[in-house]
């Protein structure tokens, strides 16, 4: 279970909450006194504890602060894919919230880790149309458009035949969002090959190959990519 700690609240300083995405243009005063009011409170998980669980019913949307998790499903064999890997600032539980009353996927943490919970029946009374109500309901869209967009990104990667195509894909993804060369890959070689949806010795194999072709050029998640890669159709 997680526990919820007066002293990890201290720890988290206001400074440190104005700069995550979910309260950005929000003062400093306004995120102090939000948290309170929609009854926010702080958790903390050791490694391999969920955070949330796969049909359960959900408390809130969770904001991670510190360390890392991971967001899976199980098929009935308990086999795992991994949908997401989330970092500090990332927010998750927001399409359960706003949709139903459940957990639509499991997140687990991968280190230990301390979260914000917003609980959903204050953000679904949510009914300001000035101040910082307003500002976190803006965020809201603009955070949950964002995953929208990566979904539809990923989805065209994976409709590409070939990994090749893919790898071609997403790095021109990336470099475009980056404006970057090395552009920095999000992920590191186990979790790219679960995002394409291939084994690790295939994507290795395909990435030695473009980089034997001049493609690309690589140094752990630095791509190099070639201004033929880039141009490609």
């Amino acid at each position: 279970m997680p526990n919820s700690k007066n002293k990890l609240h201290r720890e988290i300083s206001s400074d440190f909450l104005m700069r995550l995405p979910i309260f950005q243009g929000m003062s400093e005063s306004e995120v102090i006194r939000f948290i309170p009011s929609v009854q926010g409170y702080y958790a903390s998980f050791d490694k391999g504890e969920f955070i949330g669980r796969e049909g359960e019913m959900i408390s809130g949307i969770g904001v991670l602060l510190t360390g890392m998790a991971s967001v899976f499903k199980e098929n009935a064999a308990g086999e795992r894919h991994r949908m997401a890997v989330l970092n500090p600032g990332d927010i998750f539980g927001e399409v359960a919230v706003y949709t139903g009353e459940h957990w639509t996927a499991s997140v687990m943490a991968e280190e230990p880790s301390s979260v914000l919970i917003l609980p959903r029946p204050q953000l679904l009374h949510l009914n300001e149309s000035s101040g910082a109500s307003a500002v976190f309901q803006i965020n809201m869209v603009k955070l949950i458009s964002r995953k929208a967009l990566k979904l539809n990104q990923k989805l065209e990667i994976l409709s590409m035949r070939s990994l090749r195509r893919k790898l071609i894909r997403l790095f021109q993804i990336e470099w475009k969002a980056q404006k970057q060369n090395p552009l920095i890959l999000p992920m590191n070689r186990e979790e790219l090959a679960e995002y394409l949806q291939v084994t690790r010795p295939a994507l290795s194999r395909e990435l030695m190959n473009m980089k034997r072709e001049r493609l690309i050029d690589f140094s752990r998640n630095k791509i190099y990519i070639s201004d033929q890669l880039a141009e490609m159709e």
